[in-house]
Parts: C-alpha cells; sequence; structure tokens
C-alpha cells in the first residue's frame, strides 16, 4: 500500500511540475510592452501603440479598435494586462468575470494593420546605371548588413575594375529592412507579413 501511495504522490508530483512549466512558459510568450516593426504596443487597462523612435502616441490604436472580423473591441480591453504580436494582429491577454463574478483568462484579438507603414519600392528605384565616359556606376539598391543603400562607383582608368566612391542612404527605400535580416519577422509558417 505505501509503494502505491508513493506512486500516486510521485505522479502528482510530476503533474505539478508539467503544469508550473506549462505557466511559466506561457508567462514568458507574453508581455505587457512588444515591440514590433518600430512600433511599441502597450496593454495596460487597454492597448496603445507609439513610434519607438520618437516615442509619439500614435492613433493606430485610438478607438474604435477591430477584431478581424471588424467588430469593436475596444470595450473588452478594459482589463489587458499582456500582448503578443502575430503578423497584422494584437493577441490582449484579458481578465473579464463570469457570470458569477469570478475573473478568468481569455484574449482578445485586435487588427492592428493600420499601425504598420507598407512600402513598396518599384523597379525604376532600383535600377543600376552605367555611364562609361564618366566613369560612373551607380547601384541604387545594395544590401549591406539588412539595410538598403545606393552605392556609387567610379571606374579605374579604363580597366573593368571599380572603386566605391559614395556609400549611402537610398531615399526611396530608408528604413526599409531584408526579410533575411528581420529579427521580427516570423518564419512559422507561410503567410505574406
Amino acid at each position: 500500500m505505501a509503494m502505491l501511495q508513493k506512486k500516486h504522490q510521485m505522479k502528482l508530483f510530476n503533474l505539478l511540475v508539467i503544469l508550473l512549466l506549462c505557466i511559466i512558459a506561457n508567462i514568458a510568450w507574453a508581455e505587457s510592452v512588444v515591440v514590433k516593426r518600430d512600433r511599441i504596443f502597450i496593454a495596460d487597462g487597454g492597448l496603445i501603440a507609439k513610434d519607438l523612435h520618437t516615442n509619439a502616441p500614435l492613433q493606430c490604436t485610438a478607438p474604435p479598435l477591430l477584431d478581424p472580423v471588424g467588430n469593436d473591441v475596444t470595450d473588452l480591453l478594459d482589463t489587458a494586462t499582456d500582448v503578443v504580436i502575430k503578423h497584422d494582429y494584437a493577441i490582449v491577454t484579458v481578465h473579464p468575470e463570469d457570470s458569477e463574478g469570478n475573473p478568468f483568462v481569455d484574449t482578445v484579438t485586435v487588427d492592428i494593420a493600420n499601425c504598420f507603414e507598407v512600402k513598396t519600392v518599384t523597379v525604376d528605384e532600383c535600377i543600376s546605371t552605367v555611364n562609361i565616359r564618366q566613369g560612373l556606376l551607380v547601384i541604387p539598391c545594395v544590401d549591406v548588413n539588412g539595410s538598403y543603400v545606393t552605392v556609387h562607383m567610379d571606374r579605374r582608368g579604363k580597366s573593368d575594375n571599380w572603386k566605391v566612391k559614395f556609400l549611402g542612404d537610398n531615399r526611396y527605400i530608408t528604413q526599409y529592412k531584408h526579410r533575411h535580416y528581420n529579427d521580427d519577422y516570423d518564419y512559422d509558417d507561410d503567410d505574406d507579413d
């Protein structure tokens, strides 16, 4: 009988450890402040967004806040504590009360697509040009450590060798990041961001 009781206690202990690890893992996934694509999202009795560079509040989280199908969920965020960003959605942890007044944990999904600037770079903005007579090669879209810059190169004499004359921001694609280098990009599915 003592052996059976000891096995039961061990199973209960293992179950508690697994439950504790699951709770810790869930806490690690959601934060009250999240930075995504140069935006700061804060879940604290609501959802607000700020510009990472200026810290200025953004109007994209001004009421009404809509779920993916267009329903106003602003009032559901009064108890918001944590947020996770997935593509163009904020999944916000809330703590409403059931009909008996007991709090429980739930989530509200908010469409935040309008918080992110969509940049389109046309082909014309990235076409390289060369003037052999002047010995100038302009390459407008060069990936340097994840940021795109413009490179101007001078021809060395009459050879086929070129040297960099200028390296600087491309005004058409400033702050554009290639997905390969973007740590904020979600690689776990096939959806385009």
